[in-house]
């Protein structure tokens, strides 16, 4: 019972659960005496003619007075800001009234017991009990108060009714008895698991303080980098913005720095010394530009300077050549020294208004061309940069301007399972017109939206195809290089709803020759996402077996140059076979592309290999026929099935 007591009492200690308890009051305690003054001034009303008026009127008119004091109080102050101090004093104060008005209120509806008939002893009855259970609930989150309200409630209706001589109020005061342990109970239970739910509140919100002070130190860590100590891509454009923002006039000068050569150091010696090697040129381009110039690592060997403003062409200029220089010298790493080289592309601005992208896409442009001569150096970026820059943004206005993407049409090539005659899944290809599309697309980066476009259009046919079909879709060397096209692609399968275990991409060997370090990141994110990866063209490219073995493809595509010349050269059907056992002694998938007749299609599947597009099967297809034409192959398998059985 002691215990029960305690846990009942104010936790002064406990300032949280002291104001979630007033918070929750202040909400309920009104409705406490709106409940009393109706249920009061119910059973005045009735007794008015049976009872003295100083019993039936004054007392209850009296004490809802005061009940609508009160309620006034909790309605204006309650509302309120309180501390834990003040919330424990108003809450003792609450305690103490709920025991003086449950006694108030008892002993008045006792005292009015003697008077009237059964119906109006019976509306006695159920004023205790029922406007006492209520007022209860109300004081749920002041458990004290409850506790007391119950007892002192429950104690006058038994004292009551026992002893009244009717069989009916004799049962409910012995059914009332029983009742005050249960609801005694029932209020501990409830504050209890208002308590922890406090708790849970609390725990939840300083975990989010934990997180955003998390986010805040992540937020400053965003704005460097992590291996050199540089500012980051990320801070060098909000340095660059907030200059232009300063002085709009007269925009700072940009240069962007490449080191040649820093790829070998990964590949021979490692990562480790690379990072050496990056740490180290940082250290010497801070040296050499100073306070006044910010240096940043845009990403791989790649680093952003903004100048020091006060700085004449010339002396840039002098600033860039001694920036490349400072690479040549040697780096140490453990197994001894290598040398790099650099290039540095410069944009000096005209007074005018640009934006840091323009700026630096200049630079990088600037730089670019230092490279394509391959000398290092430095290079300005010229007036007739300008003209190569402009006409490309011409022709990606004028590609735009022709809406080219109505010009993009996928047609669907079969791919069906060589055993079985059925297809088992479609190559999504792309027929673009006019021809010149393509060639402009890769010039001016407006590949990386035409693949968005195409696999759009892909995924709307998904939706379409039977569940049971698989849709392949080729990626290009820079689609397979390029995380933010890669993460786009998983968004809009995530947005379609489709299943990503139906989508398969395709890549090329010369893609994973151009960038192997970020392609093998990208497979490995999608592989991840659950889709499909398959090698195309294997046989015409340089792969060697550790890339395979280290992509994990699920499927190898046969090149159609041997498929196509299988029964008419020898050398051709012995790669082919060597694929197909390739395939099968590493778990994967073998298709071989271009089967133009019966003969090669049985070949092929005498040597193991499961899967096979081309035109002995079908051209590509407009989605509606290439859905008609899987049907058929369905439909004549089946056939097929039944007059074997």
């Amino acid at each position: 019972m002691k215990n029960f007591l305690a846990s009942l009492q104010l936790q002064k200690d406990n300032p949280t659960l002291l104001l979630a308890q007033f918070r929750a009051l202040s909400s309920q305690i009104p409705i406490l005496y709106v409940l009393l003054i109706i249920n009061a001034l119910a059973v005045a009303i009735t007794h008015l003619k049976s009872a003295p008026l100083w019993l039936s009127l004054y007392i209850p008119v009296a004490l809802s007075v005061v009940c609508v004091f009160r309620l006034c109080w909790w309605e204006i102050r309650g509302k309120e800001n309180v501390t834990a101090e003040r919330a424990y004093r108003l809450m003792k104060l609450t305690i103490s009234g709920a025991g003086i008005l449950a006694v108030a209120f008892g002993g008045w509806a006792i005292a009015l017991y003697q008077y009237g008939d059964a119906s109006q002893q019976g509306q006695i009855a159920y004023f205790l009990v029922v406007t006492g259970i209520s007022c209860i609930f109300c004081l749920m989150h002041l458990p004290m108060a409850a506790a007391l309200t119950t007892v002192i409630t429950f104690s006058a209706m038994v004292a009551t009714f026992l002893f009244s001589g009717n069989p009916v109020f004799v049962a409910t005061a012995v059914s009332g008895l029983f009742l005050i342990l249960p609801f005694l109970r029932v209020i501990n239970s409830y504050f209890q698991n208002f308590v922890g739910l406090v708790q849970l509140t609390e725990e939840l919100k300083q975990k989010r303080a934990e997180a955003e002070e998390l986010n805040l130190v992540n937020s400053r860590n965003a704005l460097h980098d992590q291996l050199t100590g540089l500012a980051n891509r990320r801070s060098f454009f909000l340095s660059l913005e907030k200059r232009l923002q300063k002085d709009p006039s007269s925009p700072p000068v940009l240069g962007i720095l490449d080191l040649d050569g820093f790829k070998p150091v990964n590949d021979v010696f490692g990562h480790a010394a690379g990072d050496l090697v990056l740490k180290e040129t940082a250290r010497r381009f801070v040296a050499l530009v100073g306070e006044e110039g910010i240096v940043s690592r845009l990403g791989g060997d790649e680093f952003g300077i903004i100048f020091p403003c006060s700085m004449t062409r010339k002396a840039i200029a002098d600033l860039g050549l001694a920036l490349c220089a400072a690479v040549r010298d040697p780096f140490e790493i453990p197994d001894g020294s290598v040398r790099v080289f650099g290039s540095c592309g410069i944009v000096y601005p005209d007074i005018g208004t640009y934006t840091a992208e323009d700026l630096y896409e200049k630079a990088d442009f600037a730089l670019y061309q230092v490279k394509s001569k391959r000398s290092s150096g430095v290079e300005f970026f010229s007036a007739e940069h300008e003209k190569i820059l402009t006409q490309r943004h011409l022709i990606e206005l004028e590609l735009q301007a022709n809406d080219f993407a109505k010009e993009l049409k996928l047609e669907y090539q079969p791919i069906v399972e060589l055993k079985s005659g059925r297809v088992v899944a479609y190559e999504a290809l792309a027929r673009i017109s006019p021809d010149a599309f393509i060639p402009a697309a890769e010039r001016t980066a407006v590949i990386g939206r035409m693949t968005r476009i195409l696999f759009a259009k892909a995924l709307e046919a998904l939706a379409i195809i039977p569940r049971h079909l698989r849709l392949s879709f080729n990626l290009s060397a820079r689609d397979i290089c390029d995380h933010e096209t890669s993460m786009a692609l998983l968004a809009m399968i995530t947005r379609s709803g489709i299943d990503p275990r139906r989508i398969e991409f395709e890549i090329t060997e010369t893609a994973l020759l151009s960038d192997f370090d970020t392609a093998d990141q990208v497979i490995t994110m999608l592989r991840a996402a659950g889709i499909s990866i398959a090698l195309d063209d294997f046989g015409t490219g340089y792969s060697s077996l550790s890339h395979i073995h280290r992509l994990g493809f699920d499927k190898l595509k046969i090149d159609k140059s041997f498929v196509m010349n299988f029964d008419r050269d020898a050398r051709c059907m012995n790669i082919t076979r060597s694929v197909a056992n390739l395939c099968q002694n590493l778990g994967i998938a073998s298709v071989a592309e271009g089967v133009e007749s019966e003969e090669i299609a049985e070949g092929l599947k005498a040597m193991g290999v499961r899967l096979a597009q081309g035109y002995h099967f079908s051209r590509p297809l407009p989605l509606e026929l290439a859905i008609d034409y899987a049907a058929r192959c369905e439909a004549e398998g089946s056939a097929r099935n039944s007059l074997s059985a």
